[in-house]
């Protein structure tokens, strides 16, 4: 399992927020997968896709 932290960087005021958290469940996670779920469903509110990135989360979690 793999956490996503999903960001917006603001380039104009130069401020970075976390707008979101993922979670992932797969087998083999990859890291394009968390970018391109946040791009599709944060990418029409703010306006400018190119200015969301994610930053993976390693936690050892174990779901019985």
């Amino acid at each position: 399992m793999l956490i996503y932290e999903v960001y917006y960087r603001d380039y104009r005021n130069r401020q970075t927020e976390k707008i979101a958290i993922f979670v992932e469940r797969r087998r083999d996670p990859n890291r394009q997968n968390g970018l391109k779920w946040a791009r599709r469903m944060f990418g029409k509110m703010i306006g400018d896709s190119h200015c969301i990135f994610v930053m993976p989360r390693k936690e050892n979690i174990n779901i019985g």
